[in-house]
């Protein structure tokens, strides 16, 4: 895709398991040249973990490195750190995901090849706060969201989250980050480094939250079941509805939607326990589909709870046209190794 807004720039992805991959997807859809880096053997070991897929390989992994040339590098002998040292001055970005001082260790730290290579930008993506006493310690997303205060938003006991927030945060941070990088290059001509971290992405997510410490009543305590007409319930059918009835207005069209005009002047109930067992009473009376009608057609938010399987497919970047850029599947283990190699020799 030669129009693509990233058409032409090369990155080095030397990342693995999630939160570089996605950045290096994003940058990818949007028409970057990108070269997974992996180190001999499993190479990155996101791969083979279980379960597998019709191609031997992890479906996580095949979904976050799709239009990726994977190519084997051992940066423990001279041999390969010369060719990342080579594939680094002609790269425009290179994304790792070392703990910090590794690649010093091995003799290719950022601060050399960026030395050799002025218009080359660096990402690192580390997992706690670089300032902090964890800064080298290992961790994965659920550490990174505990540490951060993402797991204890409710008043219940902290619960393991659905999402892996703090690695795809910390991806759409670091692919934000590059593409600010590269149109600074485009005025000064001169790379530089962006530091994102795990623990510190999953904070900035909490803005809202952190905006309302200390106060009675909070917006977020509204989106996690404060408030009766912004809940989930169980229909008829076992399935569960999602009502949105969070403003006045529509809290008044679901009441009349309901046949329950007397509901309405409780909207401002401070507790509010009390309303929403009377409503989930009465969403059990039918099914989920027959609500869900009744009140669209009141205009009242509201949404059956989807399984993955029925909901639609979407594209990383909602915003790039339909039909985007089309990505190759992901690489077989150092499948574009000889041709990059070849193609440095030229």
């Amino acid at each position: 895709m030669n129009d693509a807004p990233l058409a032409g720039v090369t990155v080095l992805d030397l990342s693995r398991l999630i939160p570089g991959p996605y950045t290096t997807l994003l940058l990818a859809q949007m028409g970057a040249q990108v070269i997974k880096v992996e180190p001999p053997g499993a190479g990155d070991y996101l791969r083979l973990l279980p379960p597998h897929g019709p191609d031997g390989m992890n479906p996580v992994f095949t979904a976050l490195n799709r239009g990726k040339q994977s190519m084997i590098i051992d940066l423990g002998d001279e041999e390969g750190r010369t060719t990342l040292r080579t594939l680094a001055r002609h790269a425009d970005v290179l994304v790792e995901s070392f703990r910090p001082g590794v690649l010093d260790r091995l003799g290719v730290g950022l601060d050399s090849l960026r030395c050799a290579a002025p218009r080359l930008i660096t990402c690192s993506l580390a997992g706690y706060a670089l300032d902090g006493p964890l800064a080298n310690a290992p961790g994965h997303d659920v550490t990174y969201q505990a540490i951060a205060g993402a797991l204890c938003l409710t008043d219940g006991p902290p619960a393991l989250p659905a999402l892996p927030l703090a690695d795809l945060a910390g991806g759409v941070f670091a692919a934000l980050g590059i593409v600010a990088a590269l149109a600074a290059r485009g005025a000064s001509g001169a790379g530089r480094h962006i530091a994102v971290t795990l623990e510190e992405s999953m904070g900035a997510l909490l803005l809202t939250e952190r905006a309302e410490r200390g106060m009675p009543l909070r917006f977020g305590d509204m989106l996690r079941g404060g408030r009766a007409g912004y809940q989930l319930y169980r229909c008829g059918d076992g399935r569960y509805l999602a009502l949105a009835a969070l403003e006045e207005k529509f809290w008044n069209a679901f009441c009349q939607a309901v046949e329950r005009a007397e509901w309405r002047a409780r909207y401002g109930e401070a507790q509010q326990a009390l309303l929403a067992q009377e409503i989930a009473a009465l969403l059990e009376m039918r099914p989920a589909h027959t609500w869900e009608t009744l009140l669209r057609a009141a205009d009242v938010p509201c949404a059956i709870a989807s399984t993955l399987d029925e909901a639609r497919e979407y594209a990383p970047l909602p915003w790039m046209p339909a039909g985007g850029n089309n990505l190759a599947p992901a690489p077989r283990h150092g499948e574009h190794t000889e041709a990059i190699l070849s193609s440095m020799r030229q």
